[in-house]
This record gives C-alpha cells, sequence and structure tokens, in this order.
C-alpha cells in the first residue's frame, strides 16, 4: 500500500486520488496536498491540511448562497412578474424542496459511486439553474431555474458532511461540521446585504448570475482539490430504499434527525415572514432587510464556533438540550415583545440572532449523532438529515406567509411550535442515548 495516495481515518483507509496535473497545480501554488493527509513511510494520521478545509467550507457555501442572496428579490420578482406573493415565494420555496429532493439522492449515489462524480453533477446542476433563472422570461421558467438550482446545491450541503466523515473520522465529525458551519455562514450572512445592494442597483436577475459563477468556481475546487475520499462500492447489497428504513427505523436517529429539522423550520418560518413584513408592512428596502438579516447568521456562526469549542469539555447531549431550550426562550421573549411593543425590526432580527446561536449549539452536535449511527451509511445518513431540514424550511416557510395577516401573529406562532418540537425530539434523542 502506497501511503501517499492514502488518507488514514481511524482503522480504516480512504482512497485520495489526485492526478498528476491536479498536484502539479497545488505544488505550483505552494500547497502538497499529499501532506495534508499522511507522510510517505507513515501510518500515524495527519490532520488534514488547511486547503481541504476551505474547500469543503466552499461546496457546502452552493446552498445557502443559492437561497439567501435571492431573498430581498422576491418581492421585485413579484412586481417584474405581477404575480401574488404566495407564487413569487414559490420560487424561494420550491428551491428549497428541490433541496430536500436532491439531498436523499446525492448521499446514497456518493456511497456506491463515489463523492467526487456527484459532487461535480451536482455543482453543474446548480450553475445551469442558475443561468436559467437570471434569464428566465416568464415566473414559471425562473421557479423551474430555482428548482434546478436547489437539486444540485444539495450536493455540496450532503457531501461536505460525509467527506468530513471519511477524512476526519467519527469521532471528530460534530466538531467539523460545527467549524465547517461557523465558516460558511458567512456566506449567508453577506448574502442578502449583497443580494439587496444588487438588486436595488441593477435588477434581481444579478443576484443569480452570481451563483452560476460560484457554480463553476465549485467544480474547479472540487477536482483541484477534495479528490476522492470516499470508498466506492457500485456493488453494495443494501438498496437506496433498504437503507433509507434501517436508518429511519433507528428512533435515535429519527430523533437526532428531527431536532435539526424542526430547528431550521423556525429560522426559516422567520426569514420568509420577515421578508414581506419588511418590505410590505414596515415600508423598508431590500439593501436593509439585507442589513438586518445579518443578525441571524452572526447568532448561527457564534452557536457553531460554540459548539466546536466546547466539543471535549461538555457533552453533545447537553448542548443538544440546551441549545434547543435556548431558541425555545428566544422565540417566547420575541413574541411576547411583538405583542406588546409593536412590529419592529429590531424585536424580529434581535430574536432571530438568539434563536440561531441556541441552533448553532445544537446541530453540528445532533447531526453528527445522526450521521455516525451507522457508519456504512454516512452518506446516505447525511443526505437524509439535510433533506429533513430543507423540507421542514420549505414548507414552514409557505405556510407563514399564507397564514400572515401583517401583525407577526403567524409568523411568532410558527417560530415558536417548530422550536418547542425540536427542543422535545433533543430532548427525547438524548435520553435514549442516556439509557
Amino acid at each position: 500500500m502506497n501511503p501517499r495516495r492514502q488518507i488514514r481515518t481511524g482503522n480504516r483507509y480512504r482512497g485520495a486520488h489526485l492526478s498528476n496535473f491536479t498536484r502539479g497545480c497545488l505544488h505550483l501554488f505552494g500547497h502538497n496536498p499529499l501532506s495534508a493527509y499522511s507522510q510517505p513511510g507513515s501510518v500515524t494520521p495527519q490532520e488534514p491540511g488547511a486547503a481541504l478545509f476551505l474547500a469543503l467550507v466552499a461546496i457546502t457555501l452552493v446552498g445557502p448562497l443559492s437561497i439567501h442572496l435571492f431573498l430581498p428579490a422576491v418581492p421585485h420578482v413579484r412586481a417584474a412578474f405581477a404575480v401574488d406573493t404566495s407564487i413569487a415565494q414559490l420560487a424561494f420555496s420550491l428551491s428549497m424542496i428541490g433541496m430536500a429532493a436532491g439531498t436523499l439522492v446525492y448521499g446514497s449515489l456518493s456511497d456506491r459511486f463515489g463523492r467526487l462524480p456527484v459532487l461535480i453533477l451536482g455543482i453543474g446542476l446548480f450553475a445551469v439553474g442558475a443561468a436559467l433563472a437570471a434569464a428566465a422570461p416568464s415566473v414559471s421558467v425562473l421557479i423551474l431555474g430555482r428548482v434546478l438550482q436547489g437539486i444540485g446545491a444539495a450536493s455540496g450541503m450532503v457531501l461536505a458532511r460525509a467527506i468530513a466523515h471519511d477524512v476526519y473520522g467519527a469521532d471528530r465529525l460534530g466538531q467539523m461540521i460545527a467549524y465547517l458551519t461557523a465558516a460558511y455562514v458567512v456566506g449567508p450572512m453577506f448574502a442578502p446585504p449583497i443580494g439587496g445592494l444588487l438588486t436595488d442597483a441593477l435588477s434581481w436577475q444579478s443576484v443569480q448570475i452570481v451563483p452560476a459563477a460560484f457554480g463553476i468556481l465549485g467544480i474547479i475546487v472540487a477536482v483541484m482539490i477534495i479528490g476522492e475520499t470516499g470508498k466506492p462500492d457500485p456493488d453494495q447489497a443494501i438498496g437506496m430504499i433498504r437503507s433509507y428504513c434501517v436508518l429511519i427505523g433507528d428512533p435515535k436517529f429519527t430523533l437526532f434527525a428531527l431536532c435539526p429539522a424542526f430547528g431550521t423550520g423556525a429560522f426559516f418560518s422567520l426569514i420568509a415572514g420577515s421578508t414581506h413584513l419588511m418590505s410590505d408592512t414596515l415600508d423598508r428596502s431590500a439593501t436593509e432587510y439585507g442589513l438586518y438579516f445579518m443578525l441571524g447568521p452572526v447568532g448561527y456562526m457564534l452557536g457553531n464556533y460554540l459548539s466546536g469549542w466546547l466539543s471535549g469539555r461538555v457533552t453533545a447531549n447537553t448542548l443538544v438540550v440546551y441549545g434547543s431550550l435556548m431558541s425555545v426562550l428566544a422565540a417566547l421573549t420575541m413574541s411576547g415583545l411583538i405583542a406588546y411593543l409593536g412590529l419592529l425590526p429590531i424585536i424580529l432580527f434581535g430574536g432571530c440572532a438568539v434563536l440561531t446561536l441556541g441552533q448553532g449549539l445544537v446541530m453540528p452536535q445532533a447531526q453528527a449523532a445522526a450521521i455516525a449511527t451507522d457508519p456504512t451509511l454516512a452518506g446516505t445518513a447525511s443526505g437524509v438529515v439535510v433533506f429533513l431540514q430543507f423540507l421542514f424550511g420549505a414548507l414552514l416557510g409557505q405556510l407563514v406567509i399564507v397564514g400572515e395577516d401583517g401583525t407577526g401573529t403567524s409568523l411568532c406562532s410558527f417560530v415558536l411550535i417548530s422550536s418547542v418540537l425540536s427542543f422535545a425530539c433533543g430532548v427525547a434523542a438524548t435520553a435514549l442515548v442516556n439509557r
């Protein structure tokens, strides 16, 4: 066995296939891809290099960028195509459902055929969908492009977690997911302000051109830096449907997966509702919405950083329970302040910051616990976890618009109920682990 071609993770080796051309390009820019994993003649596990970590951040950014860059443009899309608010919102919600559907496919396919080819396919589809949406002559074509964009974007979010499992091992997975999330949240934190500025200064189409360009760059990063980290098994005995049944039949997996799913539903209920409240009820600009929106990702980034830092200092179960409890208290406080003081942007987005701080503590640990349930199905498990998050986010984000009457009542109700259910699932999952 040639150690220059292998990654040591736990008791298993993963192939790190890089072409001679790729090695030459990376050496040209001062990066040695081989030293990132293992040194010649050594079987001692080595820390993967910074280039790999940054590459994982980059491919994970594709999904959040697709979602949040478009948010400030939704009211402008409604005006441009002269459609109802609920129809314009479909360009957002259906793209998330597309992401949800894609997550189920990418994880299982990557277990069978390898991470790299599936990742390239997904990011390429993302770029094509973004280009189609930018050139859309009607709202129907726009929605179609956004759905394709969402299906493609799912690949980065699913496979980054599966690749982290391959490279870092199950023991460090929760910590690495936390650090990955803290890093890539910088993208959605700045995406709405940038999207608002682009929309106000140019047009809503401009917020689709940027993701198309990022998709092309994502393919280059996947090929040149990440390579193949999995162990493809086309003859895998267990089928796709059976894989899902095995995972969903495990109560610990299901509860740990539902905990971040309900948390994501609470977040998207808040941001989807606040988009139209800011524009229609409070008459604020897309740029102002984008700036206020930054408070949510800041809280989420801080929560993920703390979750990674606290890993090994406190148990994962503790972070899941107390983080989800913090989100419940944030939802209660926000609802009470709106009822007492009225609908104010600082209350909406200040509450969002505390809500996401709690979610940042919870999600990496809950996701890692779910993905590590069955190591042979890590890709499939990652897909199911992300699928549930996007599915709940899309459904609740659409429902909150249908029920919103301009007072914030629907928004507060959905955020609070979803946060309570996330807390309940987290408590039940940790109880099963401790039993």
